[in-house]
C-alpha cells in the first residue's frame, strides 16, 4: 500500500472515531439504515500527471481513475468493512474545472461469508466414504491408559506455500510442506470454482437485467461448456442479436466473448482478463455483481453499439489521444460543457476569452485545454480564429450531444 493510501486510510479512521476529518479534500459518509454512502475526495490533473509520469505509466485519465478507484480506494474501504457500489458509480462525472472530484458510492459488506449453502458442492467433491461394516460384538473394557499425545506435522519445517495457479491441481510437489487437508483450503480448485459461479448465477441472477446505453439485456441460457458456465445474453430491442459469455474457459483467467446472431454469424469475438478469481460463494457473487456485469456493460455501450441495427441512433467519435478521457454521453455529467452552452446562446458574440473571463478561469486555461480538444473531436463544439479572437461555434454534433446520443468509441 503506497504512502498516501495509508494516509487516505487514517483520515477514514479518523471520520469514523472522531466524526470530522483532517483534510478538506477528503470526506466520508455513511447512512446505516439506507446502506448508502460516499467516499469523496478532489484530485488535480497535475497530481494525476504527476502519479502516472505525464502519462507513461497510464494510457488515459480515465485508465488511471479506474485502477485508482477499484485498485485502491476499493482496497482502503474493503479494510475498513465498506465496498464501492459498482450499480452507482460514475467516473466521469465531475464539477470541478481543474480536476475530478470524486464521489464514490459506498456499501457496508456483509461480513458473514455463505459457504453454508453450498455445503453440497463440496460434498460432491470429496470423495465417498465406504460403507462401514457392522460393529462386531463388545469386547471387555481394557483400563484406560494415558492419552497419547497429538500429532504434531511438520514440528521442525517452516511451512512455505507458493503460489499456486487456478490450471493446476495442488499435488505434494507443489506445497510439499502442507498435509493434504491443508492444501484444498490454500489453493483453488478449478472444478469447485466452476460449480460456485453456476449456483450462485441460477439462484441469484437467472432474472437479472442488465442496463445500457442501447437497453436492457437478460440471460436466456445458462449451460455449461466442458464444465465452464456459459452465459448467452439477449437484447431486450434487437432479439435477433445474441452475447455469449464463457467464465475461465480451459481453467484460464479469461471471460471470453462473442457477439453474433441467431444464424450463428459472429461480428466480434473478444475476451476479459480477470485478477480476482472467486474461491466462495460470498466472492462469487461479489464476482457477478463488481466485475463480470460492468464489464459486459462497458463493452456493450462501447463495442456492441456500434453494430447494426444501433449503430443508426447514435453519432461515434473515436481518439487515440491518451489525454482524453471525456465520454460525453451526456450533457450534465459536466460543469464546463454546461457553462459553454449556455455562453454560446447568450453571447452576441462567443469569445473564448470572454468565456475565461466571465467564469473566472483565466488562470485555469491550460487545465481546460485538453477538455476543449476532446469537445472539438467529438464534433460538439469548433473553434474559429478572427484576427486575435478565437470564436466558439456549434459543432456538427452539437445537436446530437444536446440529445444524448453521442457515443465514444473504442478501436
Amino acid at each position: 500500500m503506497k504512502r498516501s493510501d495509508i494516509y487516505r486510510k487514517s483520515i477514514i479512521n479518523q471520520i469514523l472515531t472522531e466524526g470530522q476529518s483532517s483534510n478538506n479534500r477528503v470526506s466520508f459518509s455513511y447512512d446505516r439504515e439506507k446502506n448508502s454512502g460516499f467516499y469523496s475526495e478532489i484530485i488535480t490533473l497535475d497530481e494525476i500527471k504527476q502519479s502516472t509520469n505525464d502519462f507513461t505509466e497510464e494510457i488515459s485519465v480515465e485508465g488511471f481513475l479506474e485502477n485508482f478507484i477499484h485498485n485502491r480506494i476499493g482496497v482502503i474501504l474493503e479494510e475498513s468493512g465498506y465496498s464501492i457500489n459498482m450499480n452507482a458509480i460514475d467516473i466521469n462525472s465531475t464539477n470541478f474545472y481543474d480536476g475530478y472530484e470524486l464521489n464514490i458510492p459506498i456499501l457496508k459488506e456483509n461480513s458473514e461469508l455463505f459457504e453454508d449453502l453450498f455445503s453440497e458442492i463440496d460434498a460432491e467433491l470429496e470423495p465417498k466414504a465406504e460403507p462401514t461394516p457392522p460393529a462386531p460384538a463388545p469386547a471387555p473394557v481394557p483400563a484406560p491408559t494415558a492419552p497419547a499425545p497429538a500429532k504434531i506435522i511438520n514440528k521442525h519445517v517452516k511451512n512455505r506455500v507458493s503460489d499456486v495457479p487456478i490450471t493446476k491441481e495442488p499435488t505434494a510437489g507443489q506445497t510439499p510442506h502442507l498435509p493434504t487437508q491443508a492444501k484444498a483450503r490454500k489453493t483453488q480448485n478449478p472444478r469447485k470454482v466452476d460449480l460456485l459461479l453456476k449456483s450462485v448465477f441460477e439462484s441469484k441472477f437467472v432474472d437479472y437485467k442488465l442496463s445500457t446505453d442501447v437497453g436492457d439485456w437478460k440471460p436466456i441460457k445458462t449451460l455449461k461448456a466442458d464444465g465452464k458456465l456459459m452465459i448467452t445474453w439477449e437484447s431486450v430491442k434487437e432479439p435477433t442479436l445474441l452475447v455469449e459469455t464463457i467464465l475461465f474457459p480451459a481453467d484460464s483467467n479469461k471471460v471470453k466473448i462473442k457477439v453474433k446472431n441467431r444464424k450463428g454469424q459472429v461480428f466480434i469475438d473478444h475476451f476479459f482478463e480477470i485478477y480476482r478469481i472467486p474461491t466462495d460463494a460470498f466472492l462469487s457473487e461479489r464476482f457477478f455483481r463488481k466485475t463480470y456485469f460492468n464489464l459486459l456493460k462497458k463493452f456493450i455501450d462501447t463495442r456492441v453499439i456500434t453494430l447494426e441495427p444501433f449503430n443508426t441512433q447514435f453519432i461515434f467519435w473515436k481518439t487515440d489521444n491518451p489525454n482524453f478521457s471525456y465520454s460525453f454521453s451526456s450533457p450534465n455529467k459536466n460543469k464546463i460543457i454546461l457553462d459553454l452552452i449556455s455562453f454560446i446562446s447568450t453571447a452576441r458574440k462567443p469569445i473564448l476569452d470572454d468565456f475565461f473571463e466571465q467564469n473566472n478561469l483565466k488562470h485555469k486555461q491550460g487545465y481546460l485545454q485538453t477538455l476543449l480538444d476532446a469537445a472539438e473531436a467529438a464534433g460538439i463544439f469548433r473553434f474559429k480564429r478572427e484576427g486575435n479572437e478565437i470564436i466558439i461555434l456549434k459543432g456538427p454534433n452539437y445537436k446530437p450531444f444536446l440529445d444524448g446520443k453521442v457515443r465514444r468509441v473504442t478501436s
